[in-house]
């Protein structure tokens, strides 16, 4: 009887020991497409043909009551199959935002009015993970909007949708919720600028107003880009994440992936310290259509 009772005891106790691990290992995996996006075809080799910048409110998301954990994005057929620039596809970028929460950066502006830009990728299609127990907070009542802009060099028109493979958790689940800060050369602009031949770095400073733990970013640069990279100033340019960029050896006006940064943390930051945004190049002409973002994700306490 007594070794039962030990049993008992040492069962129950196992139990509230595994339970919080066992919670937080809940995660689920949507994709969603977003289309179709019937493309033109090109009219000749330098003018493909484009969606440009087409705005749709009230996108599917994956749940409506979650932490987002993962995003990973792709350009895709029917079929499922990858549209790359193999078949004449280019996902030149898409804009995810939250219309009924607060953009860091351009809250204020015209662009603000969009909502909280929170996710968003190039044709490198980077894909973007949070350190174990941190995700971006999904409410039942929030709405989300698409921003879309695709290519087609070839001569006959494509029909592609937009997919983003989504792992998320629970909101019951205990889970630290990330903000989105957007970090743009450009920024509340078309996010474009121009560079000089050969090497440049371009600059922007964010004076921080989301303090806390930056716990993941990502970062976007056009061709030749070298890199973008956010730096605290007030910590003598200490380094926050370097997004690398790869280039296509055959052809470096093509990016074909960027680095990503995660840690817990990367850095912490402080209400009033800035943050610069370096955006380098090395160009073999001047361009007026490059861009350098970087999008950190910031749990405050």
């Amino acid at each position: 009887m007594k070794r039962l009772s030990l049993l008992a005891l040492v069962l129950a106790t196992s139990a509230i020991v595994l339970a919080p691990s066992a919670a937080q290992a809940t995660t689920y995996t949507k994709v969603v497409r977003y289309g179709p996006y019937s493309i033109p075809a090109a009219t000749s080799a330098t003018d493909p043909g484009m969606i440009h910048n087409k705005l749709q409110f009230g996108v599917k998301k994956p749940c409506s009551d979650c932490y987002i954990t993962s995003f990973s994005p792709d350009l895709v057929y029917g079929d499922g199959t990858s549209a790359t620039m193999d078949t004449g596809a280019m996902l030149h970028h898409f804009v995810l935002t939250s219309q009924f929460q607060s953009d860091a950066t351009c809250g204020g502006k015209w662009l603000g009015l969009a909502g909280q830009r929170f996710f968003a990728s190039g044709n490198e299609r980077t894909r973007i993970a949070f350190p174990a127990g941190y995700g971006y907070r999904v409410r039942w009542y929030d709405s989300w909007n698409l921003l879309v802009d695709l290519m087609n060099h070839t001569m006959s028109s494509q029909t592609v949708y937009v997919q983003v493979t989504y792992t998320y958790r629970p909101a019951s689940e205990s889970v630290r919720r990330v903000r989105p800060v957007w970090l743009d050369i450009d920024q509340c602009g078309d996010s474009e600028y121009s560079i000089p031949a050969g090497y440049s770095d371009k600059h922007w400073d964010w004076s921080v107003n989301v303090p806390g733990k930056v716990v993941a970013a990502i970062g976007h640069v056009h061709g030749y880009g070298i890199a973008v990279e956010a730096t605290n100033e007030s910590k003598g340019g200490e380094s926050i994440c370097r997004s690398t960029a790869t280039l296509d050896p055959m052809d470096p006006n093509m990016v074909m992936s960027m680095s990503t940064c995660a840690g817990d943390p990367l850095a912490h930051l402080q209400s009033g310290q800035t943050v610069r945004l370096h955006s380098e190049y090395n160009s073999p002409d001047p361009r007026d259509d490059v861009m350098g973002i970087m999008l950190l994700y910031i749990h405050s306490a």
